[in-house]
């Protein structure tokens, strides 16, 4: 596949990569962004807002949009490799309850759990390709991320290289060994107050009753009418914001399966080995499919997934992302 000049132009101009300094995940935007360039459906908007903060996606600024991956997948990848061994495997499911079961577990464990208290600090393990273009070089390393936030002080973003995803010796071709070691300390970056670029209607959030947590996730994107696929997106963002309370998890899973379109799969292990459940949400124009992760030990909401669900031209079907919460 031959893409010309003014098509990388034009994929660069509307993916908007973040500059190399910032390091920050994706924002719930900037994953839309990312869609409609893979579907041809995005279309510039012509005024544009940087925010601030941490969202679903385990893709880091150096892959900040799939016309980079794409790019990068006709420079690394030769004919004869299989892009496919890019992706960690899905995963697999087994013991499927009913969801009003699934959902009753999970309020129950919550009511019962040790009180976690609402915080403005969220720490975070994602996945993603790391890629540099100029020298052809693609990682795949599990990022730590924290990011602390406050009015009045700011906020500092961290990002520090987690255990590696492969074992020794089973790397796929295409794939080379990070230069960072678990612990290294990838980017630390410092926003001023009056940088800090968080919407108003999430700084303010205090309870946990609908009216609070809708208030909150309006300013982010989420309306009465939306989708649970739309719905997920927009709770994964406010847990890049905010460690929140049991009784604010218990809201959130209700709200979801209220918007409908919800599937249980059934129980597994996230990719920290945690029991889990794990719920499928609906999304018909999207060619992504979203899991969310209920752990079986508390009832909270410790992960989301991200498949896509079909090839892409060099992009290859299979988990592009994932997001884990609740990480020690």
């Amino acid at each position: 596949m031959n893409i010309s000049d003014d098509e990388l132009d034009r994929l660069f101009r509307a993916s908007k990569p973040a500059s190399a300094e910032r390091f920050a995940p994706l924002t719930a935007r900037e994953i839309a962004i990312r869609e409609g360039i893979i579907r041809q459906t995005f279309a510039p908007s012509p005024t544009r807002r940087r925010r601030v903060g941490w969202a679903w996606g385990g893709v880091t600024a150096a892959v900040a949009s799939i016309a980079v991956i794409t790019l990068i997948a006709v420079n690394v990848l030769g004919p004869t490799q299989s892009a496919v061994a890019l992706t960690p495997p899905p995963l697999q499911y087994a013991n499927a309850q009913p969801l009003d079961a699934v959902v009753a577990d999970a309020q129950q464990k919550l009511d019962l759990s040790a009180e976690v208290a609402q915080q403005s600090e969220v720490r975070a393990i994602g996945w993603g390709w790391n890629i540099d273009i100029a020298k052809e070089h693609v990682e795949v390393v599990p990022q730590e991320s924290l990011f602390e936030w406050s009015p009045e002080t700011g906020s500092v973003s961290t990002v520090i290289a987690a255990e590696s995803y492969w074992a020794d010796g089973e790397r796929p071709e295409g794939v080379t060994e990070s230069p960072y070691k678990p612990g290294d300390v990838i980017s630390e970056v410092q926003t001023n107050p009056e940088d800090l670029d968080i919407p108003a209607g999430v700084m303010a959030l205090k309870g946990a009753s609908r009216e609070d947590l809708s208030a909150a996730l309006a300013d982010i994107g989420a309306t009465p009418d939306s989708s649970s696929g739309e719905l997920l997106l927009a709770i994964g963002q406010l847990l890049s914001y905010w460690t929140l309370t049991d009784e604010q998890h218990a809201t959130l899973i209700s709200m979801l399966v209220d918007a409908g379109g919800v599937t249980v799969l059934g129980e597994s292990k996230d990719r920290l080995g945690r029991d889990v459940t794990g719920l499928r949400v609906a999304d018909e124009n999207s060619e992504f499919q979203n899991t969310l992760l209920i752990s079986r030990d508390t009832g909270r909401i410790v992960g989301m997934e991200n498949e896509l669900t079909k090839p892409m031209d060099f992009i290859p079907a299979g988990v592009v992302g994932y997001t884990l919460w609740d990480v020690e």
